[in-house]
């Protein structure tokens, strides 16, 4: 894909000077009407928007970050932004946040329109650098037009993504580690005598769920235990996934498992519901436990046991390397592992 074209690259087109190019972009009455149509047609013909070339005429830098999430509401996306705003509000950045609302929706019914849409506005906007959490980069199978948009903006602008690295693209990435969460917790399990354990949440099409599950299998089998596949439910990642997977295991399942790990609490939060609503004690009669903490459930009853992932950190991390990008930094970002840590509660035996 072309990179975007400079104002002087215009004024070479146009045969005319920079500062005439300046002239036109800003509506100047010293412009005779003939030069005026010459640099709008460089223009129109490159598909440029005005803005981004105000942007290149330019080196004072706004102060402004975008944040890209695909479900505020999702305590995930919650502690991310929560920790990069704090760390912006620091050191004197602001931060627009643009939230797709494309996380709770079926792919089907979802396409990837509106961030494309989001990434050309930020693309014509006065952005110093974007941020993203989730959305499509998440999906095993990208949409290509995803992947065309994204791409301009990475040519653009600075990006970090937290989550996933894509080989083919030239993004700055802080990745989690999906794999030791679930090696945690699936040990935890066994350790203190379960063998018969399901596993419930996340969506069959997100990278995080195939390799979260890929990796309780891999524990599992390496401890010499048979999983039973009709014990995997996925769906997606909210409280009433982990309430209709609870439900679907107790109405197919003659014998209940032992244990089941959700994928986040949000998900153990909604399992825990079914299994009460039908007369099934935690833990006394089935232990339930999360891959992935997320504030305020350690309230909940049962206190659930998980595992957190450090979010503040994961945060602060992107932040860094995107202000190292900036040249707010001069320091190279840390690339030390976050490692996550167990968090044992009251709902599991």
């Amino acid at each position: 894909m072309k990179k975007p074209i400079t104002i002087k690259e215009i004024a070479t087109l146009s045969g005319v000077s920079i500062a005439t190019v300046s002239r036109v972009l800003n509506n100047n009455s010293w412009v005779s009407d003939k030069t005026r149509a010459k640099v709008t047609q460089v223009i129109d013909e490159n598909n440029f928007s005005p803005n981004l070339i105000a942007r290149g005429m330019v080196s004072k830098k706004t102060r402004t970050l975008a944040v890209v999430v695909s479900d505020i509401t999702n305590p995930y996306f919650v502690m991310l932004v929560a920790q990069i705003e704090s760390e912006c509000l620091n050191i004197g950045y602001k931060i627009t946040l643009f939230d797709t609302q494309s996380a709770n929706k079926n792919k089907s019914a979802y396409t990837a329109d509106i961030e494309e849409s989001i990434f050309n506005t930020i693309i014509d906007s006065q952005i110093d650098g974007v941020i993203i959490l989730g959305g499509n980069i998440d999906y095993i199978d990208i949409p290509e037009g995803y992947v065309q948009a994204l791409q301009q903006l990475i040519e653009t602008v600075p990006v970090v993504v937290v989550g996933r690295a894509v080989k083919h693209l030239n993004y700055t990435c802080v990745e989690r580690d999906q794999t030791k969460s679930v090696t945690q917790i699936t040990d935890y399990l066994i350790k203190r005598g379960h063998r018969r354990i399901g596993f419930v949440g996340g969506s069959p099409n997100v990278y995080v769920t195939k390799e979260r599950v890929a990796e309780f299998k891999k524990k599992m089998a390496s401890s010499g235990i048979p999983v039973n596949e009709n014990l995997i439910v996925m769906s997606n990642f909210y409280l009433k996934n982990g309430y209709e997977a609870a439900c679907a295991i107790i109405q197919n399942e003659t014998e209940l498992p032992e244990a089941l790990i959700a994928i986040n609490d949000q998900v153990a939060m909604g399992a825990i519901r079914a299994f009460k609503d039908n007369n099934i004690a935690i833990p006394q009669d089935i232990s339930i436990v999360s891959c992935e903490y997320f504030p305020g459930s350690e309230y909940y009853i049962p206190r659930i046991t998980s595992v957190d992932h450090q979010m503040p950190l994961i945060g602060r991390a992107a932040l860094d390397r995107m202000l190292h990008l900036l040249g707010a930094s001069n320091l190279a970002p840390a690339l030390d592992e976050i490692e996550p840590k167990l968090i044992a509660g009251e709902s599991c035996a």
